[in-house]
């Protein structure tokens, strides 16, 4: 009994190393196509590279009916069914939509840091949706990760004149509100995909799978849209013929023709979906949602300083290199980290839990 607890402790920890690891990966080799510029012209494509995102998810089937071929299942066992798993792909393709919109205007770490912030939505979403209960110390974890992502996102707006970015504020503000918004709505896919884990038998590749071809279908329909609706936005519109729109099909694999290093980048991009999924939804299920949300916290830290060594030493800017912009940004972010590890009780304030016995007591 101990040996396979041991063992299981062994297993998830190398789930979430796996996790920061690939996850840092992704999000840098997005950051490099989002600033990569051929011709004078941006690489701006978020739903195009969001496509991308579930191609990445969508080859986990392959590791599905590989799976089935070598180990028998229960034929009264059915994976809960493909239907429900639209309602999570639906909220990862928001999610991807509104943070590949957000990563093309502020800093990779920001960007890392301000979706830290999810700890608090799916804290919030577990006591209402899971029926699970917050104590007084989770609850000032949650304060604490809500002023440290308050500090972290008004860095970006101190000292940019310091930056070699030169988008509004304007811009940036409307990034970091669709980064918060953007929290709700993976909060909500994690969640629904912890209910689902416990109500059904599903398997972790065939989850991933399904949402990813559930996302494939859903962008289908909309990118063929997209190419031909009006932007009239001064950044973060794809320019053909000098008129905006919201995508470009056409202009987008024109420039991966362009250029063989962002082809890479963008097959890189896919296979490190595949994988961040398949640790990250092995993380839901063998953990939490909630400890899939705080680790994913701390991969920031990587991304962080390779995207200062990234735009110290190229012509691509990945970060603000003011130190006090980036001293503000310190100290937000290990106030959100701090309160991470309140919430998850790594840091236990005694206080806090003696009072939260009282109150169960009189309860």
């Amino acid at each position: 009994m101990m040996k396979n607890a041991q063992k299981n402790k062994h297993f998830i920890n190398l789930l979430l190393i796996g996790m920061v690891i690939i996850g840092t990966l992704n999000t840098l080799v997005y950051k490099y196509q989002n600033t990569t510029i051929i011709d004078g012209v941006s690489f701006i494509h978020p739903y195009m590279q969001g496509l991308c995102m579930f191609i990445g998810e969508a080859i986990c089937l392959v590791f599905y009916f590989l799976f089935n071929m070598k180990v028998e299942e229960d034929p009264n066992k059915q994976n809960g069914g493909f239907r429900r798993l639209a309602i999570p792909a639906l909220f990862d393709v928001i999610t991807s939509s509104l943070q590949n919109v957000a990563l093309n205007f502020i800093p990779s770490s920001i960007f890392q840091m301000m979706r830290g912030g999810l700890m608090i939505v799916t804290a919030a979403f577990s006591k209402f949706v899971l029926k699970k209960k917050l104590s007084l110390q989770q609850s000032l974890g949650i304060l604490l990760a809500i002023l440290g992502i308050f500090i972290v996102g008004l860095s970006n707006f101190i000292y940019r004149e310091q930056s070699k970015s030169d988008f509004s504020w304007e811009i940036k503000l409307i990034s970091i509100l669709l980064i918060i918004l953007s929290l709700f709505t993976q909060a909500t896919s994690y969640i629904y995909e912890e209910k689902l884990f416990l109500q059904y038998n599903y398997h972790v590749f065939y989850v991933v799978g399904m949402e990813g071809m559930w996302g494939i279908l859903t962008l289908g329909i909309l990118i063929p849209i997209l190419n031909f609706i009006p932007c009239n936005f001064r950044d973060g519109c794809v320019y053909r013929n000098d008129k905006g729109y919201f995508e470009s099909t056409d202009l987008f694999f024109q420039q991966l023709g362009s250029d063989l290093w962002l082809t890479l980048s963008v097959i890189l991009g896919i296979f490190s979906i595949t994988l961040y999924n398949i640790f990250g939804v092995n993380v839901t299920k063998h953990a939490s949602s909630l400890t899939r949300s705080v680790v994913d916290t701390l991969r920031t830290i990587f991304i962080w300083a390779i995207g200062l060594v990234v735009t110290a030493t190229t012509s691509r800017v990945w970060e603000n290199t003011s130190y006090l912009a980036n001293l503000i940004e310190l100290i937000g972010f290990s106030i959100l980290v701090l309160g991470n590890l309140i919430y998850k009780e790594i840091f236990i304030i005694k206080y806090l839990q003696s009072k939260n016995q009282v109150l169960l007591e009189e309860d």
